[in-house]
């Protein structure tokens, strides 16, 4: 219990606080509702689960040796929050098509993002240093740390599509439309500085 409750309050803050992940999901939530966004969710979590086995097969220690990768990643990860942000708010070719809602994120799509989100690999690298007191097993850190986003991590995602899905009747009136996208959009934006203060 000594390293089992400070392991559940990091995953609880990880995953309840604003992120890329969060923001996006409230968006999936507005536009497509909670059962078009579970596989954003699921995803999220398949990528997460990733990261944390190849954090815990040492890629971690890897990154945080060479900075430049993790420059890259951010680059990387700013420049597709910028292309989100820019179909979040409906804008095409100069014109703006806020009828038109796109898709919502595949699970790949959620996968492949993890790896560029500074955040999702300090919830790896993070988590895995506080579950490792457990009982000094690295394989238990993986367990440990996967069971806990796996259900903790999972309930606080999902309340952020519910979150986002009590708005979508608002959002399908028009005049309310064009600010909530802009408001979302910015918020996607906001997340940058997240990226490049982790």
């Amino acid at each position: 219990m000594e390293f089992l409750l400070p392991l559940l309050a990091f995953v609880l803050v990880s995953t309840i606080t604003p992120g890329p992940n969060n923001f996006l999901l409230a968006t999936s939530g507005i536009k497509f509702g909670v059962r078009a966004s579970l596989r954003h969710v699921f995803g999220i979590h398949c990528g997460i689960y990733l990261l944390v086995v190849l954090c815990g097969l040492g890629l971690g220690q890897i990154l945080l040796t060479f900075p430049q990768a993790l420059i890259g990643l951010k680059v990387f990860g700013t420049g597709y929050l910028i292309y989100l942000a820019w179909k979040i708010i409906g804008f095409q070719l100069g014109e703006n098509h806020t009828a038109n809602v796109g898709k919502p994120m595949s699970t790949l799509q959620a996968l492949l993002f993890q790896f560029t989100n500074p955040k999702a690999w300090m919830m790896a690298t993070t988590g895995l240093n506080i579950s490792i007191g457990i009982d000094g097993s690295m394989v238990t850190a993986v367990i440990a740390l996967t069971v806990g986003f796996s259900t903790l991590g999972l309930c606080c995602n999902l309340l952020w599509i519910y979150a986002g899905a009590s708005l979508q009747s608002l959002w399908q009136q028009k005049h309310y439309q064009r600010v909530i996208n802009g408001a979302l959009a910015l918020l996607t934006v906001l997340t940058i500085v997240m990226f490049w203060t982790v």
